[in-house]
């Protein structure tokens, strides 16, 4: 191939959000040594993001700012030879955005690892609703040469109004997130994420309350656990695996809502790829990755998740599971083999 692609990535949020990290800028190394210039723009910095999402600023500031960003890269994107959108054009869905984006895109990828084809992420409210478009995911995506979704139910949402839809999971890196030499401490039920996940924990309260003195949550709100004796403690980038290596078992409850089945299964590969066995709730991505009682368990009502809890304090069966979870990983859901996969995605947009 002559000469460089130009790559702008339209990220929804800056890096501290988990969808850009895992969804864009973990590729970001091997594309570059691959002959790609890529540039990231996010509809906030993450100055922005940190001081316009608290909770006594109005929404209307926030989106506002992400306008006003999100037009200027817009404008700017006739000089790349691709823009990749990743998961929506702004959290709020503007009329014109997409015949903007449309009128100044060359090639145009959009990224799916949400159900936002059902709601925008931040819907507008009250008079706002009139300069709202509901409908535009879709027709962002019937303008796109490429739609990757993160799971094969996103992929048969997008193939309603697209053609060039196919599955590209979550990955992560295999070489970051590992099985720890040795995990000695006492039983732990771990769990990762944030606030807009943990109401998915509370459902299971009835089951982790009488056992509170041995599950730990990373990046939960602390107002919101309310279980005397669990442990809660803010979530970092630098210590997450560390953080997970010292689980005994990785939880990932879903509610079985099309909110929920979006989702791409994230925290199981966190865990699974830590050596750590996961118990999670038979839907959406979930049901894929997880093999019930091959590579992990799967559990739907109170009585279940119990069952797999006390199925995983016998070491041995810990074991089984967490090297069984670990060789899924890196068989399927590697940065290693999804880094090549995206780069012959966009490669094959482009004429040579």
């Amino acid at each position: 191939m002559a000469g460089r692609l130009r790559i702008l990535f339209l990220t929804l949020y800056p890096e501290s959000a988990a969808s850009p990290r895992y969804r864009v800028l973990q590729f970001l190394p091997y594309l570059k040594s691959n002959r790609f210039d890529c540039t990231v723009a996010s509809a906030l910095s993450q100055d922005q993001y940190d001081r316009l999402k608290q909770p006594d600023i109005r929404a209307v500031r926030y989106h506002i700012t992400e306008t006003r960003n999100r037009v200027k890269q817009i404008l700017t994107s006739n000089q790349y030879d691709i823009v990749f959108v990743q998961k929506a054009v702004m959290s709020a869905y503007l009329r014109g955005m997409v015949a903007l984006l449309h009128m100044r895109t060359q090639t145009l990828v959009v990224d799916l690892d949400d159900a936002v084809h059902f709601r925008p992420p931040h819907p507008l409210r009250g008079m706002a609703r009139m300069i709202e478009d509901r409908r535009q995911l879709e027709k962002l995506i019937r303008k796109a040469d490429l739609v990757l979704a993160g799971n094969d139910w996103l992929r048969d949402a997008a193939a309603q109004w697209s053609d060039h839809a196919v599955t590209f999971p979550t990955v992560v890196d295999t070489d970051r997130y590992s099985p720890a030499n040795a995990n000695e401490g006492p039983f732990q039920i771990g769990w990762i994420g944030g606030p807009s996940t943990f109401e998915y924990v509370l459902d299971l309260r009835e089951v982790l309350e009488p056992i509170a003195d041995q599950t730990r949550f990373i990046g939960a709100p602390a107002a919101q656990v309310g279980w005397p004796g669990s442990t809660v403690q803010p979530w970092t980038e630098r210590d997450e695996v560390d953080s997970i290596q010292e689980f005994s078992v990785g939880i990932m409850p879903l509610r079985k809502d099309d909110w929920a089945r979006g989702k791409c299964g994230l925290k199981a590969l966190q865990y699974m790829a830590c050596g750590v066995p996961c118990i999670a709730t038979p839907w959406g991505a979930a049901a894929n990755i997880i093999d019930h009682n091959v590579n992990g368990l799967l559990a739907d009502t109170p009585d279940e998740w119990r069952a797999a809890i006390n199925q995983l304090r016998d070491a041995g069966e810990r074991q089984r599971l967490g090297d069984a979870g670990r060789a899924t990983v890196e068989a399927h859901y590697s940065l290693k083999s999804a880094a090549p996969a995206l780069a012959d995605h966009l490669r094959s947009l482009i004429q040579t």
